[in-house]
């Protein structure tokens, strides 16, 4: 129901009605966002984490995160799966960060951080890691981000496109370029 000034209450806005609001500073309408999504995107995290307590944590940080870089979420996309590639994203680090602590912890605290890190996320992901860095020495820092958006935030190459100013096409040979680039320097 309409007010008589037919503004929408908070209550009557659509979440994504919600999101571009605050995107243009509106406090109150992301404090309704948290409200409404912060059930939905705690059953979402636990299932990443390696204990359901530490769920309340992941959420909260999810959402300090998502109202720090409001600025960067799309309107024309919808704020949740915005919001919950964030949450997916910090339960990531915060499972990472677990398994760092709990290998520290199984060695006595003793070892350095390096090499704890090292051992608790195995040759894979030290190549990984190897590889962002070489990307990021070789690499004009656009292509590095088209890169990482890619790869790391696993989005589509329209979304990274709208995300750079850019057409499909170009950011399409934007990362076909950097791989080569990778590719060449790895052989």
């Amino acid at each position: 129901m309409m007010t008589h000034t037919d503004t929408p209450t908070l209550a009557e806005l659509s979440v994504d009605d919600l999101a571009a609001r605050a995107r243009c500073g509106d406090e109150a309408c992301f404090q309704e966002l948290a409200r409404r999504l912060r059930a939905p995107l705690a059953a979402f995290v636990v299932r990443r984490l390696p204990s359901p307590a530490d769920a309340d944590d992941v959420v909260q940080e999810t959402l300090l995160r998502a109202y720090r870089h409001i600025d960067r979420y799309d309107p024309t996309r919808r704020f949740s799966t915005w919001l919950f590639a964030i949450g997916k994203n910090v339960a990531s680090n915060h499972r990472a960060a677990h398994l760092r602590r709990t290998d520290l912890e199984q060695r006595g605290g003793r070892e350095s951080e390096t090499v704890a890190v090292q051992v608790a996320v195995g040759p894979a992901a030290r190549a990984a890691d190897d590889l962002w860095r070489t990307a990021q020495r070789l690499l004009s820092g656009e292509a590095y981000r088209a890169l990482w958006l890619r790869y790391a935030e696993d989005l589509s190459v329209g979304e990274i496109a709208r995300e750079l100013g850019r057409t499909a096409v170009s950011t399409k040979v934007m990362l076909f370029r950097a791989r080569r680039k990778l590719l060449q320097e790895g052989s």
